[in-house]
């Protein structure tokens, strides 16, 4: 995968497109999930199906737990299925801190806390796959299978922005001497200061299959409220993603069941002269066969109606792979 992305980070290019929801409960769209509570912050879990393992979606950069909801309803039939707004996004409050340690702290304090056990079958769309790889590291025994929706890799390379001058380099390339922080397991006393403005946002024809209050949904959030964000944090994204390049066993899933979807109808016409359009393609094809190495039990899917966004394309896709990792478990007992 190769895509638009502002480095520093992954918060500011999400200012652009989430944050946390005000005075959602005075408006006609309130949370189409369920809140819960994280030391002194709440998240938001969409939350369908019972029984089975089961599935918590993590969305890509810019995107909100709802964009699962072509995916989600399948699912449901057969397991569990959870998609999952991260602290500052979505209709979740703003928590301590917005890196992927922090995020995987929060996402599993959070079932726990709604009382969904796992193990659980991860899965992750784009940047959401890094997180995946994030949670599996720090929650080894709480993941049985992944299934990793055309996912970034470490090495992706990404249209890099600084000072206001863009190129094409591996994102990872571009992390700092700092540390990564530890999640912070205390309770937040006192919600932060945040700022607001509005951006708006063009879907085109991305929603054609969503339901009508779904659409409407994305259009007051992402087109109509004001988001919000806390001034000054760091996400860490280019030192996460050059911690997992280093470390990639660390980072692994032995032999869990992977499936890696890959999408095979991409026509992007991008690049500079750093990497062509060309050399962009083969290194994100080359990367997607490379995320095999993360288990020894692992499988490609060529999603080739799709492009970066299988789980709008082909969602029936994406919950047949699901189901797939799910029957490789069952086989196992």
């Amino acid at each position: 995968m190769y895509t638009k992305m502002i480095p520093q980070g992954y918060l500011i290019s999400l200012l652009l497109f989430t944050g946390a929801v005000n005075s959602y409960a005075q408006s006609d769209y309130p949370p189409p999930g369920k809140l819960v509570d994280v030391n002194g912050y709440k998240l938001h879990l969409i939350v369908e199906g019972s029984d089975g393992p089961p599935v918590v979606m993590f969305h890509g950069a810019g995107d909100i737990a709802l964009i699962w909801n072509l995916v989600l309803p399948k699912v449901s039939k057969f397991t569990t299925a959870v998609a999952v707004d991260q602290a500052g996004e979505g209709w979740s409050e703003h928590g301590h801190a917005v890196n992927m340690r922090q995020q995987a702290y929060d996402t599993y304090t959070a079932l726990q806390n709604a009382g969904i056990k796992g193990p659980y079958i991860l899965v992750g769309h784009s940047l959401g796959g890094i997180l995946v790889r994030v949670f599996a590291e720090a929650y080894p025994k709480a993941v049985a299978g992944v299934v990793l929706v055309d996912a970034t890799h470490p090495d992706v390379v990404l249209k890099i922005y600084k000072e206001g001058k863009a190129s094409w380099k591996q994102m990872r390339l571009t992390a700092s001497e700092k540390e990564i922080p530890e999640p912070v397991r205390t309770p937040l006393t006192k919600q932060p200061e945040v700022k607001t403005f509005q951006p708006k946002r063009d879907f085109g024809d991305r929603l054609k299959n969503f339901s009508k209050r779904d659409r409407a949904l994305f259009q007051w959030f992402y087109n109509e409220r004001p988001y919000s964000y806390v001034p000054g944090r760091k996400s860490f994204e280019a030192e996460t993603m050059q911690a997992l390049y280093e470390n990639p066993i660390d980072y692994s899933f032995g032999d869990k069941p992977l499936i890696v979807i890959s999408g095979g109808n991409k026509d992007d016409q991008e690049g500079d002269s750093n990497w062509s359009t060309a050399e962009l393609r083969a290194h994100s094809e080359k990367l997607q066969k490379d995320l095999l190495r993360l288990s020894t039990n692992s499988e490609q899917i060529i999603a080739r109606k799709s492009g970066h966004q299988v789980h709008l394309d082909e969602s029936g896709l994406v919950a047949k792979a699901i189901k797939s990792v799910i029957k490789k478990l069952k086989s196992r007992d």
